[in-house]
């Protein structure tokens, strides 16, 4: 088998690698509320088929269920999360929720979990004489809680995600709580990420950040490398000006010492600058679609 067979293989994998089946080939009558079906599920009170007896199989699933390897497995996902991490996201917005571990639980299992491994590893403890600023205090804090941390991080990008891709070709103007719900999967994303360079030691997994977002965004609305490309370095850029201010804001709060007003000004500025751009070039586009479907019309 050659490389090419493997990537195709990996393809149809990453559009489709769900597989429903009826592996229940007799009639059977539902233990819990006696109804008689033939399925994986009773269709009345939703119970699984084939319920016996209790034993070591029903110990074993039973613990499974308290950290998320029953049916929606919580590994699956985060593998799914790995590889197909925009299909993924498409799919459970989309309404394909079935199949996929409760996004909001698995992030905070995740940031718990890599708390306690960064906790295990020495937390680096914060020297008052080391923080000049409030930007300074949230890199340290950064630095401690890469889950909770990349959860924060993923939230900034909520509002300008949204403004420019509500208008891509695949999930057109999806809404503000869809928007909740792609930042969470992106969260968990970079929260492993994070944890694993925290953890290990090296920094060079945070390359991975840009990278991961660039594809599932890709994955995620459709645009071509260069449509994806150029509206998520405008959301970075709205992102980091979001910190800038928060640390202003931060700095005035514990009496640090502040940046120039001309700083600030000009920092937002650009940023103001840069949105404008980008909502031009959606708007434009808009129109030159309009335009070509009513001169094409007879």
């Amino acid at each position: 088998m050659n490389i090419k067979t493997l990537y195709h293989r990996f393809r149809a994998w990453q559009l489709n690698p769900f597989s429903y089946q009826n592996h229940s080939q007799h009639v059977e009558r539902c233990a819990n509320c006696g109804t008689q079906f033939q399925s994986n599920y009773c269709p009345v009170c939703g119970q699984k088929s084939g319920v016996g007896p209790i034993c070591w199989k029903t110990v074993r699933q039973g613990l499974m269920v308290i950290w998320g390897m029953d049916s929606r497995s919580l590994l699956f996902t985060l593998v799914q999360l790995l590889l197909r991490p925009g299909y993924l996201i498409s799919d459970y917005i989309s309404g394909k929720r079935q199949a996929s571990f409760p996004p909001v639980k698995m992030l905070l299992i995740v940031a718990i979990v890599f708390m306690i491994a960064a906790t295990l590893k020495d937390p680096t403890p914060i020297d008052e004489k080391d923080i000049h600023s409030s930007f300074d205090l949230f890199a340290k804090w950064t630095d401690n809680n890469p889950g909770w941390s990349m959860m924060a991080i993923s939230c900034l990008f909520l509002l300008p995600t949204w403004l420019l891709y509500r208008f891509s070709p695949k999930h057109r103007k999806h809404t503000l709580p869809e928007g909740f719900f792609i930042q969470v999967f992106m969260g968990t994303l970079l929260s492993l990420i994070g944890a694993t360079a925290r953890v290990t030691d090296n920094l060079y997994f945070l390359y991975l950040l840009p990278f991961y977002y660039l594809v599932a965004y890709r994955q995620l609305f459709g645009y071509g490398w260069w449509g994806t490309f150029w509206r998520l370095c405008i959301c970075f850029v709205v992102a980091s000006g979001t910190i800038l201010n928060l640390s202003e804001i931060g700095d005035y709060l514990l009496h640090f010492e502040t940046e120039s007003i001309k700083t600030i000004l000009y920092a937002n500025g650009t940023i103001l600058f840069i949105v404008l751009i980008g909502v031009f070039f959606e708007y434009r586009k808009k129109n030159r679609k309009k335009h070509s479907y009513t001169t094409s019309k007879p």
